[in-house]
């Protein structure tokens, strides 16, 4: 990924100018003869496919792509500012496999939701987690796995619906913490993507 150095040259820059901006990949409003933006709506001055871009550009694999504009528009405002430098210096650093990290991190998600009080979703996440631990099958579920994982499901649809609606009746009451609750999942996923590419470099 030696062309990531170029895409950090260029973050830098938009951080130090403050062009960073969540909720629009482009918007007019110019500082220091450029748009800001997003995360790759800013990088590539676009609002038109902005990861593709940059990702077939700078040869960044399209999954972190996307997860990394998901991670810069879930964290609170002066954290996402940072983030696009923080994951270019330390994706520069890597020296491990991109596919496997994809792996390393869905095992950190599926295994912090662990436990919960239902068993049959207990299994049905720690099969999925082994899964990711034997990527044999090419991407693909095993068949024990998909099953568990639909029976869970099914388990759960009732209290699913039930806590939904209550979710929905108390918006408007619980959106600050509802909104803290989210940056600090993304903030999450932020520090288990820099942990896992740390322990490559």
């Amino acid at each position: 990924m030696d062309k990531l150095h170029e895409l950090l040259e260029i973050m830098k820059e938009h951080q130090k100018l403050d062009r960073l901006v969540q909720g629009n990949w482009l918007i007019n409003e110019e500082v220091e003869g450029a748009y800001r933006g997003c995360f790759f709506g800013c990088a590539m001055q676009t609002p038109n496919n902005a990861i593709g871009k940059a990702c077939a550009k700078y040869g960044l694999p399209l999954w972190i792509g996307h997860w990394s504009e998901f991670v810069f528009e879930g964290l609170k405002s002066e954290d996402a500012v940072k983030w696009p430098v923080q994951l270019l210096e330390a994706l520069i650093n890597f020296k491990g496999d991109t596919e496997k990290l994809r792996h390393d991190l869905a095992i950190k998600r599926l295994t912090d939701l662990l436990p919960t009080e239902n068993q049959v979703v207990n299994s049905a996440i720690e099969l999925v987690i082994n899964d990711h631990k034997n990527p044999d099958e090419e991407g693909q579920r095993s068949a024990k796995s998909a099953a568990a994982a639909d029976a869970a499901a099914d388990s759960d649809a009732a209290a699913w619906s039930a806590a939904l609606a209550a979710r929905s009746a108390a918006d408007v009451a619980d959106a600050d913490a509802y909104a803290a609750a989210m940056s600090a999942a993304w903030s999450r996923e932020r520090d288990w993507m820099l942990e896992l590419l740390r322990e490559e470099s």
